[in-house]
């Protein structure tokens, strides 16, 4: 098990994703880059079809009069979604992609704002869709499971005709091709213009930093910047993207496609682990468990590595393949990194934020320092100034659309402030500390992190969420567990003076409130603030 710096990976230079496309395609022609099921079968779509069917769909847009629009795009997770997506902005247009999920007045706000002309949807959102393009002069919407083969016999069709619009069409590198509405805690969402270039220079850096090596599952939903690199990553390397199209699959995806990485949030991590534990625990095999690793930690000391042979079952759980897991959102207690690595499957903690296209830090396969969130990406600067990240570099994006405020408020002689706070270590090493606009500040001028307190109660394996806030100039928490509530109400207390006792006194938290219910989420599951 090495953690030594080594050379970055050898990755092409790509300026936009219409040439990523056509450089995937020439390098790796008929190789598969997606899988998924459909009616009892696995389609395998090889880099030369994806080629194909994008230009054959995008020039059956172009024909249709999709030129210079802002097109929402309003799925679940498909191959027809990813297609889409290429086939509207390799031509010109603007993609809007659109959590599903949304509330109808919050789907009208971005449309209005937006000033969509087009909306691509799947059947299942189709009805919803057309409540919500009601009140708006939308020109048509397009149903992915039914327009889209359509679209594409026909742009053949005009190709073999001679239409080759879309195919020479030259990508201006610098322009927005993307808008992406972020969901703030707090806040309004707000639209983050992204251009080729952003999202073509942060695949190539992540991936200098970061080797996929075999097949990945795409699980987390493409309308986030996060699971779209990840898309972008395996691509270029080369690789094969297995859709899972609906979360309840997952395990059994696991097990028929055997990846050999996944890239995830937190929550998901976190579940997979303790899911470890509750089936240990359910076949009273928890000693087993505990015992098979501490064996395992006293071979690791002395250089010989037994982790597929004494978790193989474990591991089958996975598929067999599982290597690493490539960690992004908010940070990961180090609990669930530690105890993946004992296991034998690396978690690779990196950092990002939408406006930076969102990949600018991350852990490195055989490189890696505990709780950091990963080292900066080649072609990225990042300083500390006040305890904030900013970030400068071809991965920023160029403003939050229509808000000229707000973008002048974001940056600072040039750099992106983040609103996040951390620290570098000497070996360029980003580590988070919190949110700065979540910050206590006490009567006596002392500021308080809440994120580093919510940390220890993440730590204590019964806590599922909790909450750290300011009342009457006085830390209190609040926290959610689903089970054995009475049993955790008296351990809570015995766990609350433990924490307090490794705390300076003024950031002793005072009391501690349970909850009956989850809190709150964002569309990205964070809990909402304030």
């Amino acid at each position: 098990m090495k953690n030594k710096p080594y050379p970055l990976n050898n990755v092409p230079q790509i300026n936009n994703l219409k040439e990523m496309v056509i450089y995937c395609a020439k390098t790796y022609k008929d190789s598969t880059v997606f899988q998924f099921k459909q009616n009892n079968e696995i389609i395998k779509i090889s880099f030369q079809k994806f080629l194909d069917d994008i230009n054959s769909l995008g020039t059956a847009f172009n024909n249709c009069g999709l030129k210079n629009e802002k097109i929402a795009l309003i799925a679940e997770n498909s191959y027809e979604w990813i297609l889409s997506y290429f086939a509207v902005i390799s031509g010109g247009n603007v993609i809007v992609p659109i959590d599903p999920e949304m509330s109808n007045a919050q789907m009208k706000q971005i449309i209005d704002k937006t000033k969509i002309s087009t909306i691509i949807c799947s059947e299942k959102y189709f009805e919803k869709i057309q409540n919500v393009s009601n009140d708006f002069s939308i020109q048509q919407i397009i149903v992915l499971e039914t327009d889209i083969p359509a679209f594409i016999t026909e742009g053949k069709a005009l190709i073999y005709e001679g239409e080759k619009f879309f195919i020479d069409y030259n990508i201006n590198n610098n322009e927005c091709n993307v808008i992406i509405y972020t969901s703030g805690t707090t806040s309004q969402p707000k639209g983050v213009m992204l251009s080729h270039k952003n999202l073509a220079s942060d695949a190539v850096a992540s991936i200098k930093n970061v080797f996929f090596g075999g097949t990945s599952i795409l699980v987390l939903p493409l309308y986030h910047t996060f699971a779209f690199i990840g898309v972008l990553c395996v691509m270029l390397s080369g690789k094969t993207i297995s859709i899972n199209k609906n979360l309840k699959d997952f395990k059994e995806d696991l097990i028929l496609y055997k990846p050999q990485n996944l890239i995830l949030v937190p929550m998901i991590i976190e579940s997979l682990y303790k899911q470890i534990w509750i089936q240990a625990k359910k076949k009273k095999q928890e000693g087993i468990l505990n015992t098979l690793i501490c064996i395992n930690k006293f071979f690791l000391k002395i250089g010989i590595d037994l982790r597929h042979i004494l978790f193989s079952k474990i591991h089958k759980s996975f598929g067999g393949n599982l290597e690493f897991i490539v960690s992004g959102g908010s940070s990961i207690p180090d609990q669930y990194i530690k105890g993946f690595r004992l296991l034998g499957i690396q978690i690779l903690n990196g950092y990002g934020i939408s406006e930076c296209s969102p990949v600018v830090t991350v852990n490195r396969n055989y490189y890696y320092r505990d709780k950091s969130v990963g080292q900066v990406l080649e072609g990225v600067q990042v300083k500390i100034e006040d305890d904030e990240i900013l970030v400068k570099g071809d991965i920023v994006f160029s403003g939050y659309y229509q808000d000229s405020i707000e973008t002048k408020q974001a940056f600072q002689n040039g750099w992106f402030k983040t609103g996040d706070m951390g620290y570098l270590d000497n070996d360029g090493f980003l580590y988070i500390t919190g949110r700065k606009k979540y910050i206590i500040v006490l009567s006596n001028g002392k500021n308080i992190s809440p994120e580093e307190l919510e940390n220890y109660f993440y730590e204590l394996d019964y806590i599922k969420e909790a909450l750290v806030y300011q009342k009457d100039d006085i830390i209190e928490a609040e926290v959610y567990f689903e089970e054995n509530k009475d049993v955790y109400k008296s351990q809570m207390e015995q766990d609350l003076l433990t924490i307090n006792s490794l705390l300076p006194a003024y950031k002793n938290i005072k009391k501690v409130n349970i909850r009956e219910i989850e809190f709150p989420k964002t569309s990205t599951n964070k809990i909402k603030r304030g």
